[in-house]
């Protein structure tokens, strides 16, 4: 069995940091694509049945396709990501799902609250600063990545790596929250 986490797949952001997260993000290293978390953990990979999936997409569905850029850089102690913007859908459907799934199992810990964000660099104290620069100029660059979000993926992760082992669909991005 193995760990699984629910996730916005954001493939919109990989022209403009995929080959910065292959260098510097270990979870890119394992195929992880550029991804906000919603939950993890979510569950172990053998208790994702039928009966789990149609609960989360009684979930899923219920939240409209989820609309933002990446127009900003910000940082935790050791990790460079992309925020997004705005961040009130992505933390909504995060809350829904958390609520929705009690039962998950907790490691690490306990953060005060939900941050969105959009890993690009982790593990990376000592060169935190030079990273963040670099990032900047690029984001300055390129400009804000429009990004749509129209599924809730599962992701597993086992001996060789990531995977998709499902996916959710969120409902019509015309649907009032």
């Amino acid at each position: 069995m193995s760990r699984t986490l629910l996730a916005l797949m954001v493939p919109e952001a990989e022209p403009l940091v995929g080959d910065m997260r292959v260098r510097l993000d270990p979870s890119a290293r394992l195929g992880l694509g550029a991804h906000i978390t919603l939950v993890y953990p979510w569950l172990d990979s053998g208790d994702v049945t039928d009966d789990v999936l149609r609960h989360l997409r009684s979930v899923t569905i219920a939240h409209a396709a989820v609309s933002f850029r990446l127009d900003r850089v910000d940082t935790f102690p050791s990790t460079v990501w992309l925020a997004p913007s705005p961040v009130e859908a992505i933390a909504s459907l995060a809350a829904s799902l958390e609520a929705a799934f009690p039962e998950r199992p907790r490691i690490g810990p306990d953060f005060e609250r939900y941050v969105p964000h959009l890993s690009v660099a982790r593990n990376v104290r000592k060169d935190r600063d030079n990273i963040v620069a670099a990032l900047h100029d690029r984001l300055n660059n390129h400009g804000p990545v429009g990004c749509l979000c129209k599924d809730v993926h599962v992701m597993e992760r086992d001996a060789t790596g990531w995977r998709v082992l499902a996916s959710s669909p969120l409902g019509s991005p015309l649907q009032d929250e």
